[in-house]
């Protein structure tokens, strides 16, 4: 059995997937004290319920990718002759199915709280010898939850477009959905505060829609790479067009009559076949090997491009 050669990525990007593997590092630890801080004033009402369960849910995806990434730069071998470079898009799979899955859960539980008209209360406690209300307790919880998703968040979105990595670049979208939380639930704590009851559910069911939408698009943009869909850029949700790209440099050769290829995403890299029509079979051998050069050096993002030889490019 034939195994493919190990990917190597560029000096410049492996520096830049460092930096994200630490940037997760940093992210997963803020997200843990976030869990804990609003954890210890949770109290009653359903929008901190809302919002505190979407923060443990957001868990997920860094675990996700700092296991992938444990997996994903081994060689090769006879088990897995195409590598581990789909470790991540898996990764990408448990946790868009794990939000929708309890993205669904909490709206439905938000939407029984709004039926049955059930008033949440928010009562007093005492700190060091003074009694207050116990919201203002959850707000400066909730205002400390905000901040970090809101720095991070941007910091990975920008660098996930750098590498192509949709599992951090998508942890930052869901860093903005978790601050834009933390201020939904916000206005439910001070619903409460306000005597509207209805505040409180309808944050926690506002929450729980973008979770579950978050998870949605994610399960769509996860099953897609799963089942070979053209690839897409990280950030963008049209077709890369660089199977065309190659397509036209293929053409530049004077003994290609016709040719077109066909990629696949693994994870941060591509992967394909391209197909040849030669206008004449003269060092047919030595003009493949330079095709074939051409295309797997064409960009970092290329993992392996088979190049066959067929009469015609179209419709091998």
């Amino acid at each position: 059995m034939k195994v493919r050669k190990p990917y190597l990525i560029p000096i410049d990007k492996e520096r830049q997937l460092d930096y994200l593997v630490k940037l997760e590092w940093w992210n997963l630890g803020f997200r843990i004290s976030i869990i804990a801080v609003l954890g210890l004033v949770l109290g009653s009402s359903q929008a901190m319920k809302a919002a505190w369960i979407e923060d443990i849910l957001s868990l997920i995806p860094p675990v996700a990718f700092l296991i992938a990434m444990h997996f994903r730069n081994r060689p090769p071998n006879g088990t897995f002759p195409y590598g581990y470079q789909r470790a991540t898009v898996i990764a990408f799979l448990c946790a868009a199915t794990a939000l929708s899955l309890m993205g669904s859960l909490l709206l439905l539980d938000s939407l029984i709280k709004l039926i049955s008209q059930e008033h949440p209360s928010v009562g007093a406690i005492t700190l060091f010898g003074h009694t207050f209300w116990m919201g203002w307790l959850m707000i400066a919880a909730l205002i400390y939850s905000v901040i970090p998703p809101m720095v991070i968040g941007r910091l990975q979105t920008k660098a996930a477009i750098q590498i192509h990595e949709k599992t951090v670049y998508v942890d930052g979208k869901m860093s903005k959905a978790d601050w834009m939380t933390g201020l939904a639930a916000i206005v439910g704590i001070i619903g409460i505060g306000a005597g509207i009851w209805w505040a409180d559910a309808l944050a926690a069911a506002m929450i729980a829609i973008d979770v579950t939408k978050d998870g949605f698009i994610n399960l769509k943009e996860a099953v897609g790479d799963l089942l070979d869909r053209r690839p897409r850029f990280t950030a963008e949700t049209k077709p890369e067009h660089l199977a065309e790209t190659l397509e036209i440099a293929l053409k530049q050769y004077e003994w290609v009559a016709d040719a077109a290829v066909r990629l696949r995403e693994e994870g941060h890299v591509f992967s394909g076949e391209a197909f040849i029509t030669p206008r004449h079979t003269h060092q047919l051998t030595e003009h493949l090997a330079a095709a074939e050069a051409l295309l797997n050096h064409y960009d970092w993002r290329i993992y392996e491009v088979v190049v066959s030889v067929t009469t015609n490019a179209h419709t091998a």
